[in-house]
């Protein structure tokens, strides 16, 4: 495939095709799977999603050795994945063109909070996004 449009155009058939089997009852509920398991000495974790393997780390300055992506970081890279695969789906839907489409997202995760003196700070990421296309 040499442009997004031509991907959209293949996402489109199979969009039709993918409700079509649901209309049938050729699809049903899906159950997904994965697990980690961390590893001595580094504290590597691997995480095994279907056939596929993804290997998370925490930076130098918390006891890794930054081999792959932060437990948070990899929670974004998903969520921007997710959305951008969804904006494709209805791009493809709704016969919107695309030249390019680009997903930002990042989340901010303050370490003192719930600390003393930091009690009203979040303890979950708060996050802001950003679309480029």
């Amino acid at each position: 495939m040499a442009t997004l449009n031509e991907y959209l155009r293949q996402k489109h058939e199979a969009l039709l095709d993918w409700r079509a089997r649901v209309r049938k009852g050729d699809r049903s509920a899906v159950t997904f799977e994965a697990s980690a398991s961390a590893e001595g000495r580094s504290g590597v974790r691997r995480i095994r999603i279907r056939d596929f393997q993804v290997i998370s780390n925490s930076p130098s300055d918390f006891a890794g050795y930054n081999l792959g992506p932060s437990s948070p970081e990899l929670l974004l890279g998903a969520l921007s994945s997710c959305l951008t695969h969804t904006f494709l789906i209805h791009a493809s839907d709704q016969g919107v063109p695309l030249e390019s489409l680009h997903r930002e997202v990042s989340a901010t995760i303050d370490p003192r909070a719930g600390a003393e003196g930091y009690e009203d700070v979040p303890v979950y990421p708060r996050t802001s996004t950003t679309w480029s296309h």
